[in-house]
């Protein structure tokens, strides 16, 4: 296990708060066949997403997801939301349910008509935003072995929150590594 996805798996994701907005999304992680002319992947490769706004550049928490359903996809949102979160989203069914099952506010844009919603303002761009850097670094890699997806969504989301900065890159990786294997 890597030392982010430990770090992970041992402490609470905590997004959003008390009017603070959360964008929520699913996107696949997949290579696209081009004119139907290449081999299609076996399994889809499908990845959950939240961003919290109050951050800039935005927050985010990541998992791979068998299903897209609400089944799958509302525990991760209780998982990673705190309570008076309001949850941005497109217009997906699974997403149908927040408000009532949640008890978070939920605001949704229409996508096949306007990427913001013209009257509210609502989006989903900064997650969107975080789906294009996130296949862009796959892209750069030549792709991801499924298996190995999970691991890279956690290095992913553990560089954006504590290995932007160079020189406190090796200190914070050294401070989280210690944390899960104390002397």
């Amino acid at each position: 296990m890597s030392a982010p996805q430990s770090y992970f798996n041992n402490t609470p994701i905590e997004l959003g708060g008390p009017g603070v907005v959360v964008q929520i999304d699913k996107s696949l992680f997949n290579h696209k066949s081009k004119h139907n002319r290449r081999r299609r992947p076996k399994k889809y490769l499908w990845v959950f997403g939240l961003a919290d706004t109050s951050f800039k550049p935005a927050i985010t928490y990541m998992e791979s997801v068998e299903k897209r359903d609400a089944a799958t996809l509302l525990p991760i949102i209780r998982k990673a939301v705190k309570p008076d979160t309001i949850i941005y989203s497109n217009q997906w069914k699974a997403y149908s349910n927040i408000q009532t099952e949640l008890k978070l506010q939920h605001a949704t844009v229409n996508h096949s008509v306007n990427f913001v919603d013209p009257e509210t303002g609502v989006h989903t761009q900064a997650i969107e935003s975080y789906w294009a850097k996130a296949k862009y670094k796959f892209k750069e890699m030549k792709g991801v072995s499924s298996d190995l997806l999970p691991n890279y969504l956690d290095e992913r989301m553990w560089r954006d929150r504590w290995g932007s900065s160079k020189d406190n890159t090796f200190t914070n990786i050294m401070a989280h590594i210690s944390e899960q294997y104390p002397v």
